[in-house]
């Protein structure tokens, strides 16, 4: 027979149960955190994510491993963060190339940022520049513009990626100036400056970053955004070809589905991170530029990128792969 005592000790363990479970649930996810990145160490997405991994840890009480799963532009990566737990043990370092570009230049991505990816924070922005080799003669870019005109077996641009902003922005600066300019796509900044330095191409549009310790050698023309780095060195906007200033970003992301408090509590210490001065002057050394910012600042910086690409795309006529 089933007492009435019985009963109610059997409703006390319950209640307790559900209790033990609540507070678990309320506590959320304390283990170790995985910062993906999409692409090969040295890179500016592998550096920044190593800066914030460094400095995470003492401020969430988990460790942060970073983790490459280079290739694909990032959609290797991409691919991972949408299929992986949205408890916080999985995060997203990652370039603007991937979440904004890579989803309109091919039909089939794997992923879709606004649907698969959880906004969570601004980290740096970086600017694009249009370096020429040194035998070109150019200090602008209309003197770069006059060198393809002259020369019609040396129009070729180097750019980091295919299917990138950069090369984008040289078939736009071509119609612009009325040049028979070629893009020429590599695996990576790094192989395209360095063919710059030997003479292999005339010029490149690249990352600042990847450009900056070589411009004793190269001409640097005109960045994305005018930049305190290189104070002498017009914006394109300056150089009267504003459709050119599409800067890049670095930012946070996490798998869809993140609840708010968890989004929140890594943004509060993502933003600590980027308000540490040695964090900044770190940043900058790299040619990045600190910034901060809420999720919802992030989603307007992707927006007003995502703008950018859109018509560069357009104007040269680029139809997804």
């Amino acid at each position: 027979m089933v007492t009435a005592s019985r009963i109610f000790r059997h409703m006390a363990v319950a209640c307790l149960l559900g209790l033990a479970i609540t507070s678990a649930s309320a506590e959320g996810y304390k283990g170790p955190i995985t910062l993906v990145v999409g692409y090969p160490a040295g890179g500016s997405a592998d550096i920044g994510a190593r800066i914030l991994a460094e400095k995470l840890p003492a401020l969430l009480g988990q460790p942060v491993i970073v983790e490459n799963r280079a290739g694909a532009g990032g959609q290797i990566a991409a691919r991972y963060v949408k299929a992986a737990s949205p408890n916080g043990s999985v995060l997203f370092f990652t370039n603007g190339h991937t979440v904004v570009t890579v989803p309109l230049v091919l039909k089939a991505p794997g992923f879709d940022t606004r649907t698969d990816l959880q906004p969570v924070s601004p980290f740096a922005t970086f600017e694009l520049v249009l370096a020429a080799h040194a035998t070109t003669g150019a200090h602008d870019v209309k003197q770069l513009a006059a060198y393809f005109a002259g020369n019609p077996k040396d129009r070729n641009i180097a750019v980091p990626a295919p299917g990138s902003a950069p090369e984008f922005m040289v078939g736009r600066l071509a119609q612009l100036t009325r040049s028979d300019i070629q893009p020429i796509a590599y695996k990576g900044s790094g192989p395209a400056v360095q063919d710059l330095l030997g003479g292999q191409v005339a010029a490149a549009i690249v990352p600042l970053g990847d450009a900056l310790q070589y411009r004793a050698s190269l001409r640097l023309l005109a960045v994305t955004r005018k930049t305190p780095l290189l104070p002498d060195v017009p914006s394109f906007a300056d150089a009267g070809l504003p459709e050119l200033s599409a800067s890049d970003f670095l930012a946070v992301y996490a798998p869809r589905g993140m609840s708010a408090d968890e989004v929140t509590r890594i943004n509060t210490a993502v933003q600590k991170v980027i308000a540490m001065p040695d964090v900044s002057r770190r940043l900058l050394s790299y040619a990045m530029q600190p910034q901060s910012g809420a999720p919802a600042d992030l989603e307007r910086i992707f927006t007003a990128s995502q703008g950018t690409v859109r018509n560069l795309m357009a104007a040269v006529n680029y139809q997804p792969q």
